[in-house]
């Protein structure tokens, strides 16, 4: 007597493997990312000096190396063999891929841009940059260029308008830009020193006597805003610009001179605490001349 049982087909019940490492690629990931992140953090408000960041950062780029090898072998297994925790091991997949996107980033700007820390337009003399170089080349810390490279060559300006304009539009775009102006020289520096050191303060003959204003006209003189330089055929404009991710600081240098009806501008950036800035010297100028050129619309053409 046959049982009912054997003619039923043949079925079975098949247990499938978990990947153990789904969850410790997904932790350590994430683990990475934010030791990054909190290390940048606290050095923007001052709290480590650059070497411990770059040891934070060098820590942080390795967990996220160890956690992206490991979400690849999790990724082969499951997908090979069929076992269980997908979701966690391509969670630590993306999240090591985030982690290591920055890097990845810094070393395609080392790579595309000079190895060096200065950029500046074509009209300031390669011997005077040279010497900037030599003396804003830092000691003793990471990333520094043992020897200075050929700094980054941008493209100057000329606007068909006085250079009074001129400066007053780039005193907006630095305002705006929130770069800290260190010091603004009007007239020719050489000259200016010439006179200082004969005793010339500048006034020749007789010293002019300021004569007693009415009241009305001096509260109405002092609600009227006053210049912020005097107008002259050329400025220099001294100033620090920080970089958005680090705020590391570099020294900007304005050229502004006046040649009959065009004005021309000129610039200089060099990094005052590293060796190799990634081109970041590069982009302060193209983004100061940019803004510049859409300050100076309506008011002289650019060239």
């Amino acid at each position: 007597m046959n049982s009912v049982y054997g003619r039923l087909p043949v079925s079975g019940h098949y247990l499938r493997k978990r990947l153990r490492l789904a969850g410790f690629s997904r932790s350590l990931a994430t683990f990475s990312l934010l030791l990054i992140v909190i290390g940048v953090v606290v050095f923007r408000l001052g709290g480590i000096v650059p070497q411990a960041l770059i040891g934070l950062l060098l820590l942080g780029v390795a967990l996220a190396a160890l956690a992206f090898v490991v979400a690849l072998y999790g990724l082969a297994r499951v997908w090979i063999h069929g076992v269980t925790g997908g979701g966690a091991v391509v969670a630590g997949f993306g999240v090591s891929l985030l982690a290591l996107a920055p890097f990845g980033l810094a070393a395609y700007l080392a790579f595309a841009n000079p190895q060096t820390n200065a950029a500046y337009t074509e009209a300031l003399a390669p011997d005077s940059i040279a010497a900037v170089i030599d003396a804003a080349q830092p000691t003793g810390l990471p990333l520094q260029a043992k020897t200075p490279a050929t700094p980054s060559i941008v493209s100057g300006r000329r606007y068909l308008a006085d250079a009074p304009t001129v400066y007053k539009a780039a005193r907006d775009v630095l305002d705006a830009k929130g770069w800290k102006i260190d010091g603004v020289i009007a007239g020719d520096p050489a000259v200016a020193a010439e006179r200082r050191a004969n005793g010339d303060l500048g006034v020749s003959g007789t010293v002019d006597i300021p004569v007693p204003t009415p009241r009305s006209s001096a509260e109405l003189e002092a609600s009227a805003p006053t210049p912020q330089q005097p107008d002259s055929d050329q400025y220099r404009i001294s100033a620090v610009a920080r970089d958005p991710l680090f705020a590391l600081p570099s020294d900007v240098e304005i050229q502004i001179v006046q040649d009959g009806n065009e004005t021309f501008v000129d610039m200089r950036s060099v990094s005052r605490s590293i060796g190799i800035d990634l081109g970041q010297n590069r982009r302060f100028i193209r983004s100061f001349l940019d803004d510049l050129d859409a300050a100076m619309t309506g008011k002289g053409t650019t060239d």
